[in-house]
């Protein structure tokens, strides 16, 4: 219709100019072909209508798919961020936990050492009156019925990880032992234990209590 509309139009400004003999004929044929032509471009133009309108579309889905694309990463770093830090909360409780239990264990051990110190001093008290009642020839069935409390204080003792030092004969070791006295002798080699004046014990391998000891000094 464009082009039939400026078709008409030109020819017909042509009319009033013209010479009528310099008229231009077509014919029929060339005249359809010239429609066929119009339709041609009229078709090629709503295509490229189309084509730039589903660009326009294209182009806006893109931005938006690049929208999509900026929030996913951040959403994704956030989500690092976010399992980084829970991670370390994590590994901080569970720092915390065995700091805990290890404080627990620690204050359990020392209570229980206080404990078995003073067992310790009651059981020395009754081996001390055991020893008593052995000088005095007190009547069998009291010594008898003492030395069964004496044993079962021992076993209470030992269950509980207690166990005594057997360290004469041994070498005088600060860490364990107290050295009390001091007497020459030139037999053994110096800093040997002679006598065990007060016993020490162990609690499972630790030491418990220390053992006051005499050692040996050798004279020039």
């Amino acid at each position: 219709m464009v082009f039939e509309n400026f078709y008409d139009s030109f020819f017909n400004e042509r009319k009033a100019l013209e010479d009528p003999r310099d008229k231009v004929t077509i014919s029929k044929a060339e005249y359809n072909k010239l429609l066929e032509i119009k339709k041609i471009y009229e078709s090629l133009a709503k295509k490229l209508d189309r084509a730039q309108t589903e660009k326009t579309e294209l182009h806006e889905q893109l931005e938006d798919l690049k929208e999509d694309a900026r929030q996913l990463k951040d959403l994704e770093e956030k989500t690092e961020k976010y399992l980084n830090s829970l991670v370390r909360t994590r590994a901080d409780f569970e720092n915390y936990k065995k700091s805990v239990l290890r404080d627990k264990e620690n204050y359990n051990a020392m209570i229980k050492e206080k404990i078995m110190k003073k067992l310790i001093d009651h059981y020395e008290d009754l081996l001390r009156a055991q020893q008593v009642l052995e000088i005095n020839q007190t009547d069998e069935s009291v010594k008898n019925g003492f030395q069964m409390i004496v044993q079962n204080f021992k076993k209470i003792l030992k269950e509980e990880g207690v166990n005594p030092m057997n360290c004469e004969g041994e070498k005088f070791d600060p860490y364990k032992h107290e050295s009390v006295m001091v007497e020459e002798n030139n037999d053994l080699p110096e800093n040997t234990i002679l006598e065990v004046i007060d016993k020490g014990y162990y609690l499972n391998n630790n030491v418990l209590k220390p053992a006051r000891v005499k050692v040996s000094k050798i004279t020039n």
